[in-house]
C-alpha cells in the first residue's frame, strides 16, 4: 500500500472506490495524461496544420536547424546555427525524425512525444518518489501537460519540451537516489544533467538537487567521492562545448557572440520577474493546512514575520526602484492580463514578486528538514538563479520548473491534502486551458 504523508488522505470517488484496479491503474493514468495531445493532434489534421503558441514564430528557425543537422548527419552542428539552444537538441531531433523522412509534421510529433514523456515521468515521480496517491500523482502530472507554455510549446519545432524530459527525468533519478541509493541510480542523473546541459546550457541547476541527494544520504567516504566524480564528470561536455565556443553562447554566423548591455542591466530584473512566478504558484500550489499554520505563526512569532516581511519587503524596494523597468507582453502570459500599471509595470507584479520572495523565504525556514523538500528547493533556488545568466527573460522559461518545484513540495508538506486544494488545483487548469485559447 502507498505511503500516506501527514495522515489519511480522502477517499478518491466513488468511482475509485467501485474499481479501484482501473483508477489507480498506472498504465490507464499514462494513457489519459496522453488524452490532451492526442486531441490536439487530431484537432489539427496531424499536425499537418499550424497554430499560434507563444513564441511560435520560432518554430521556423529551429526547423531550419533540424534539416541542415539531418542533411549533415551522424556529423552534430556545433556552432554558428544562430540559436541560443545546445546543439545536442537538433542532432536529437533530427537523428529521432530521418527514419520519417525529416518532416515538419514528424519533428513536430517528435516533439509531441518527448512532451508526453515528460508529463509521464512527472507522474512516476509524484507517485514513486513522493509516495502521492494516484489520482494526485495525475492531477499533477495533467496540471504539468497542461501548463500555459509547455502545453503549446508541445505541438511546434521548439527547444523547451524535449529538454524538460531529461529535467524531470533527472530529478526522478536523484528523488530515487534519496529513496535507495545506488550508482547505477547516481549514474542516471549524471547522464540526465549532462544531456540536459547540451540541450540548454542553463539547466546547469539541475546539479543543485544531484549534490543535495548525494550529501543528504549516509555514504562511506569512498562511494561519496566517487559520486562527486560522477557528477563532475557529467559536466565535462558541456565544459568543453563552452570552451569550444569561447563563452556562455554559440557563436553567431559570421562572428563571435559578445554579451549585451540589455543582458548586464537587466540579470536582478530576471530574478524578480521569476519570483513573481514563484508567487502566482505559491497561491495556488501550497496546501491551504501549510498556508494556515503560516498565517496562525504570524500572530504570535514576530521572527517568523521577519522571514516573511523582510524578502518581501526587499522585493518592493527594488520594485520602488524600478528595477523592472517597462514590461511589456513579450515576457508571457502576466503582462497581458489587463491590469492598472504602476512605474511602467503591471500591479500584479507588484503582488506577485514579493509574495513569491516570501514564499520562498517561508520555505526554506520550514522545509530543509525534508530531504525530499531539500532537493526540491534546491532545484527551485538553482533554477532561480540561472534565469540571472539569461541574456532575455521569458515566462515559459521559468513556468514550467517552478510548476514542477511546488506540485512536489504540495505532495511533502506533511499535511492533509484537503478538498479545497484539489479545487485549487483545478483552478489552475482552467486558468491554463484558458490561457492556450488565448494565445491559439
Amino acid at each position: 500500500m502507498t505511503r500516506q504523508l501527514g495522515g489519511m488522505q480522502p477517499s478518491v470517488s466513488g468511482v475509485a472506490g467501485r474499481w479501484p484496479a482501473v483508477s489507480d491503474s498506472r498504465w490507464v493514468h499514462l494513457l489519459l495524461l496522453a488524452l490532451p495531445f492526442v486531441v490536439v493532434i487530431v484537432g489539427w489534421h496531424g499536425l499537418s496544420h499550424s497554430f499560434n503558441a507563444f513564441q511560435g514564430a520560432d518554430e521556423s528557425v529551429h526547423y531550419g536547424i533540424v534539416r541542415v543537422v539531418a542533411h549533415q548527419w551522424p556529423r552534430p552542428w556545433l556552432s554558428g546555427y544562430g540559436a541560443w539552444s545546445g546543439p545536442l537538441v537538433y542532432w536529437l531531433l533530427a537523428t529521432l525524425a530521418l527514419p520519417f523522412g525529416g518532416s515538419m509534421v514528424a519533428v513536430r510529433l517528435i516533439v509531441c512525444a518527448f512532451s508526453w514523456g515528460t508529463c509521464a515521468t512527472a507522474y512516476v515521480l509524484f507517485r514513486d518518489r513522493l509516495q502521492a496517491r494516484p489520482p494526485d500523482a495525475l492531477a499533477l502530472a495533467m496540471l504539468l501537460a497542461i501548463s500555459p507554455f509547455f502545453f503549446g510549446q508541445s505541438f511546434h519545432v521548439l527547444t523547451d519540451n524535449p529538454t524538460w524530459f531529461f529535467v524531470v527525468l533527472g530529478l526522478e533519478r536523484a528523488l530515487a537516489y534519496v529513496q535507495r541509493p545506488s550508482l547505477a541510480r547516481l549514474a542516471g542523473f549524471a547522464a540526465c544533467l549532462a544531456v540536459a546541459t547540451l540541450m540548454r546550457q542553463v539547466t546547469l541547476w539541475l546539479l543543485a538537487p544531484g549534490l543535495v541527494a548525494l550529501l543528504s544520504v549516509p555514504l562511506p567516504r569512498r562511494r561519496r567521492v566517487a559520486g562527486l566524480c560522477l557528477l563532475a564528470l557529467a559536466l565535462v561536455p558541456l565544459a568543453a562545448l563552452l570552451v569550444y565556443w569561447g563563452g556562455p553562447l554559440p557563436p553567431v554566423p559570421g562572428g563571435a557572440a559578445s554579451p549585451t548591455p540589455f543582458a548586464a542591466v537587466h540579470r536582478m530584473r530576471n530574478l524578480l520577474l521569476s519570483l513573481g512566478v514563484v508567487g502566482s504558484y505559491a497561491v495556488l500550489m501550497l496546501p491551504s493546512g501549510e498556508i494556515a499554520t503560516w498565517w496562525r505563526r504570524l500572530r504570535r512569532d514576530r521572527a517568523w514575520l521577519a522571514v516573511l516581511a523582510l524578502p518581501a519587503a526587499a522585493a518592493l524596494a527594488l520594485l520602488a526602484l524600478g528595477v523592472l523597468g517597462t514590461i511589456t507582453s513579450f515576457l508571457g502570459l502576466v503582462s497581458r492580463v489587463p491590469f492598472p500599471q504602476l512605474a511602467g509595470s503591471s500591479l500584479l507584479w507588484w503582488v506577485l514578486i514579493p509574495l513569491g520572495s516570501a514564499a520562498v523565504a517561508g520555505l526554506l525556514a520550514t522545509r530543509l528538514p525534508d530531504v525530499r523538500s531539500r532537493l526540491l528547493m534546491s532545484a527551485l533556488l538553482g533554477m532561480l538563479l540561472s534565469t540571472m545568466a539569461n541574456v532575455r527573460w521569458y515566462e515559459r522559461y521559468a513556468d514550467f520548473p517552478v510548476l514542477l518545484a511546488f506540485a512536489g513540495l504540495a505532495l511533502v508538506a506533511g499535511v492533509t491534502l484537503s478538498r479545497i486544494d484539489r479545487e485549487r488545483w483545478l483552478l489552475t487548469g482552467l486558468v491554463s486551458i484558458a490561457a492556450f485559447f488565448w494565445f491559439v
